[in-house]
């Protein structure tokens, strides 16, 4: 019976010692993630500058050139998901979409304005007018903007912007627009 008893308070011991084990694991990981967040927003706050000095008349004017300018702007990083696209669906050339995270995603595509087939042509043309496209009835496209030359399409997926009544003093809202204006300036003239 004591060896019983004894078995008991050593499983006790044992497993009060590993669920404390286990809590200050808890705590360093809560501790490492709040340094990490820390750390990206002093990042952000520091990398504003750099990306001002980040100017489209640096990179060419192509499509890769686009891609590479809207990362060094910090839209994305290398490390974002990349997807290469079927931009034939819009009647583009190519597209590549970034998963950021788990709310935006940022889609870029490259037209050929010489030779639009019927699908690029509504697909502009329903973009020119609304900022958004309808590819499946029913389901629109939001958030899509067309270069000035109308040779680059992108689409800005927030799901955190309501697009009915979006909230205009969001950080959300306030980086789509940075994203808007930037991918406008790109070989703009």
């Amino acid at each position: 019976m004591k060896k019983i008893i004894s078995a008991l308070l050593m499983a006790s011991v044992i497993a009060i010692s590993a669920a404390g084990c286990g809590y200050n694991d808890a705590l360093d990981q809560a501790s490492k993630a709040n340094e990490q967040t820390t750390s990206a927003s002093q990042s952000s706050e520091a990398t504003a500058d750099e990306t001002d000095k980040v100017v489209y008349t640096n990179y060419k004017n192509s499509f890769d050139g686009l891609c590479k300018y809207m990362q060094d702007k910090k839209y994305y990083t290398e490390n974002t998901t990349k997807t290469e696209m079927d931009a034939s669906f819009i009647g583009a050339k190519q597209g590549v979409k970034y998963s950021v995270s788990s709310n935006l995603a940022i889609e870029l595509y490259e037209y050929d304005t010489k030779n639009l087939n019927d699908t690029a042509k509504e697909i502009v043309n329903e973009v020119k007018e609304s900022n958004s496209f309808t590819i499946i009835e029913g389901y629109p496209v939001n958030a899509a903007y067309l270069s000035a030359d109308g040779h680059y399409l992108m689409i800005y997926n927030d799901s955190k912007i309501d697009k009915n009544n979006p909230d205009k003093n969001s950080n959300e809202y306030k980086a789509r627009e940075n994203a808007v204006k930037d991918f406008n300036e790109f070989y703009a003239k």
